[in-house]
């Protein structure tokens, strides 16, 4: 299991990339980056298990999606 601190700061930047201003359009990148390093570094440690890094990577691909489609509609809208 990863630790509290590691935990807190993964969920920190999730929720950070989450409620990101739309005019940071790639700020979130950025902090899922971080993310996905605390998870990959766990991981490699022997923190947590295969199942659990998969299910991490998940919730950051999630973010990821939501926020791509979010910029995707926003420059549709500018455009028409």
């Amino acid at each position: 299991m990863i630790n509290r601190t590691a935990r807190s700061a993964f969920d920190a930047h999730i929720e950070a990339a989450s409620n990101m201003a739309r005019e940071h359009e790639l700020g979130f990148e950025h902090e899922l980056g971080w993310a996905a390093g605390l998870v990959s570094y766990a991981f490699f440690a022997g923190d947590i298990t295969h199942e659990e890094s998969t299910l991490m990577h998940q919730r950051i691909r999630a973010v990821r999606t939501r926020r791509i489609a979010l910029l995707c509609c926003s420059s549709r809208r500018e455009v028409a």
